[in-house]
């Protein structure tokens, strides 16, 4: 059963969210998996990757001071599930 739920949530990332709801029904399986199997890699995932796109984005630019605790409010979720994650990125933005 969780099986089939990774596979339906590797599927929804791969395919994207068209409407809110989309990502609100991906938001309850997450949810509900990670709570079942105590498997966060989709939160950590999900979180990495906003991350990067960030990184690139400012690449040889300062972040703005608000950017910067945007951005540490994610590594500091980010935190929960990966400490070690959590410190690399903390690195980078700081």
């Amino acid at each position: 059963m969780m099986e089939d739920t990774y596979y339906q949530l590797e599927e929804a990332l791969v395919q994207g969210f068209q409407t809110p709801e989309e990502y609100q029904a991906y938001k309850e399986l997450k949810e509900h998996y990670e709570e079942v199997t105590g498997d966060y890699s989709f939160s950590i995932r999900e979180l990495t990757s906003q991350l990067e796109i960030a990184l690139q984005n400012h690449r040889g630019v300062e972040f703005e001071e608000h950017e910067k605790e945007d951005y540490l409010d994610l590594v500091q979720k980010l935190e929960e599930f990966d400490s070690s994650l959590a410190t690399h990125y903390r690195q980078l933005i700081d």
